[in-house]
């Protein structure tokens, strides 16, 4: 984009402009993931033959100035998306290309903020500072700093079965299960009015999940005899317009809960409450929304308010307890609320705070004991940019943490 930007002649560039910050607004949250899911990566010189079509083996950047530079784009998007004011031409053009918002810059705005926010409680263990200090701003100046806090502004990719399609079966088949301690320990026990938004029942009615010490063989039958829950039929498994999410509305809120338990910085029960009830909405707009590519199934009534006033008040959801207590009930209702739709973010939060307290089968192979705390890096790199990778290979370990996973 940047090289095509600069081919352009002054006049058209005042018009285009637009669509490069826009655009860095996804690279920002792109970037992020890949640091999450590897650490270390190229950036500052990578794309190079793109940019200015040299061949350079770019270096391997750290982690945390990446992230830093990030935070400081986002912090700058916010300043352009607040004063920009387009040319017809261009309102025009974006509002036909723009995929995510039809043209809304004040929507732009808020995901960018929304991410800023992710960012730097993401970073708030390792740099709590500084995190704290960005975070305060933000919070407590909502018009300087809107965020995405409506389902109806969410940051996500709507889907068409004539033209994208993405239903759960297309990507990981017909019976993806339902793990025993999300279903078994979290949901079910709770009756959380997400169940059967989330999960299909078995006979009699029953939500049953599958244990972590079930075996290859177990789950083949399983399946066979319909004896443990997997992912809504109509909602995921048949559903051409399950959205891609970039962000949304219960993230915000989770984050928000977070920042003012640890700091004061307000009352972490109303962002927490509004946190349960937008995901709760969220899912079952999904469901209400869905496009199926076979099978019949009635819309499913949303939970009443009664319901979900039962369920906040159970203690073990209710927003109460020791700091500690409301802390691991606000990062557990994230991790639930990610789900499958937002499942990187479900992991990077999991390594971040330790919640929730998950248990893992025994792994006696050659690849350790534990769930990885990064991914390795691609083959290619060791094999085309071997000088950069050297320096990095010591840390090409499945057990090196990201820099903001210091728990």
């Amino acid at each position: 984009m940047n090289a095509a930007y600069s081919a352009l002649s002054e006049d058209k560039k005042a018009d285009q402009y637009v669509f490069l910050q826009v655009g860095k607004v996804i690279v920002c949250d792109q970037t992020a993931q890949m640091i999450d899911l590897w650490g270390d990566i190229p950036y500052f010189q990578a794309n190079s033959i793109n940019s200015n079509r040299n061949i350079v083996n770019a270096p391997f950047d750290a982690a945390a100035t990446i992230y830093d530079t990030l935070i400081s784009n986002l912090k700058d998007l916010n300043t352009y998306f607040a004063a920009a004011s387009l040319s017809s031409n261009a309102q025009s053009a974006l509002t036909a290309q723009d995929l995510i918002y039809k043209g809304k810059l004040s929507k732009w705005r808020e995901y960018a903020n929304s991410l800023r926010l992710r960012l730097l409680m993401r970073i708030s263990n390792a740099n709590e500072s500084f995190a704290k200090t960005e975070v305060a701003t933000m919070l407590q100046d909502p018009n300087t700093y809107p965020l995405l806090t409506d389902n109806a502004d969410n940051a996500q990719l709507n889907q068409s079965p004539s033209t994208l399609e993405s239903d759960i079966q297309g990507g990981i088949g017909l019976a993806p299960f339902a793990p025993d301690y999300l279903l078994d320990s979290i949901m079910a026990p709770n009756n959380d009015p997400r169940l059967a938004v989330y999960w299909d029942t078995v006979s009699g009615g029953k939500y049953v999940g599958f244990p972590i010490t079930g075996t290859a063989s177990d789950y083949t039958n399983a399946v066979n005899n319909h004896t443990i829950s997997t992912f809504d039929s109509s909602t995921f498994i048949y559903n051409y317009n399950v959205p891609g999410i970039l962000f949304n509305a219960a993230e915000t809120n989770f984050l928000e809960a977070e920042a003012y338990e640890r700091w004061g910085l307000g009352d972490a029960s109303i962002p927490y409450y509004a946190g349960i009830q937008n995901s709760i909405d969220f899912y079952y707009g999904i469901n209400a929304s869905r496009i199926l590519k076979s099978g019949s199934w009635p819309v499913l009534a949303e939970p009443s308010s009664t319901q979900i006033s039962t369920y906040e008040a159970l203690p073990s959801i209710a927003y109460s307890g020791s700091t500690e207590q409301k802390l691991a009930k606000i990062y557990t209702q994230k991790w639930e609320h990610f789900f499958i739709l937002q499942a990187q973010q479900a992991w990077a939060e999991y390594r971040r705070t330790g919640y929730p307290q998950l248990k893992f089968y025994d792994n006696v192979s050659s690849d350790g004991e534990n769930p990885p705390l990064r991914l390795l890096y691609p083959s290619a790199e060791a094999l085309y940019n071997a000088d950069n990778y050297s320096k990095v290979a010591s840390q090409d370990k499945k057990t090196t943490k990201i820099f903001w996973d210091v728990n």
